[in-house]
């Protein structure tokens, strides 16, 4: 999978600006903050070659007027960098907080939003979303340059427990101070049928030693003797590289 087109990110880094007022682009850090008791609405998408400007200024551009009054807050986007598993065709990941879910309900009620969503699905070639939580509040350090990895796992009933003994083996593995593997945050399914994306589990990932650290863990063998586990216990992962775009 290509990277996204530089003219996209700048693009979706303008549109955030928008929202959050923040316009300093040369910022190479930011924190973002998952919030327990809200919900977390998690977008995959891909907008169409020439459609940007109709993305922005007329959907989302219309859009920030009035989704604030229902309790909206952009939390973090993302550049799909590599899929490493699955087969979302998307380009970019976004998480945005609503207060609850029956004010994003409302929201979609709304006239206003009922007037340009058209626009919206219009410029996109690509667009799934789905509502998750935190049990607790989490806060996150993204960095221009460093590697971070998003997993969606869809879970079989018969065989989830599976996925525990796979944590449990995998944590001498993940350990190892040549892997560099760092946990950020877990996201759980709110459970609800609204949307098209329902996978049970969400996991955002640091590799603090980058893509070599990750392909050292994948390629040991007792790695290897352990994913069977995780396979049995999600038949189905989206994974991507992902990078942050820093507002």
């Amino acid at each position: 999978m290509k990277p996204i087109p530089f003219k996209t990110s700048f693009l979706l880094l303008f549109i955030f600006s928008m929202f959050t007022g923040n316009t300093a682009l040369a910022q190479k850090s930011q924190t973002i903050t998952f919030k327990a008791n809200t919900v977390v609405e998690t977008a995959l998408l891909a907008i169409k070659p020439g459609k940007e400007k109709q993305f922005s200024e007329e959907y989302f551009s219309q859009a920030i007027k009035f989704a604030p009054t229902y309790g909206a807050r952009p939390i973090g986007s993302f550049a799909l960098v590599d899929r490493k598993l699955g087969n979302a065709p998307a380009q970019m990941l976004v998480f945005f907080e609503w207060e609850s879910l029956e004010k994003k309900r409302a929201f979609e009620k709304d006239l206003g939003f009922l007037k340009i969503v058209n626009i919206r699905n219009d410029a996109l070639s690509f667009l799934t979303t789905g509502y998750f939580k935190v049990e607790k509040d989490v806060s996150i350090i993204l960095t221009e340059g460093k590697t971070y990895e998003f997993a969606a796992l869809w879970l079989d009933p018969n065989n989830a427990p599976k996925l525990q003994e796979y944590f449990e083996k995998v944590g001498p593995i993940a350990a190892d101070p040549k892997v560099g593997f760092q946990p950020m945050a877990q996201l759980k399914s709110l459970g609800v049928e609204d949307r098209t994306y329902h996978p049970n589990l969400i996991f955002l990932t640091e590799w603090t030693k980058g893509t070599k650290g990750r392909d050292y863990a994948l390629n040991r063998k007792d790695y290897k003797a352990i994913l069977p586990l995780r396979t049995a216990a999600a038949p189905y992962i989206d994974m991507f590289l992902i990078a942050p775009i820093i507002q």
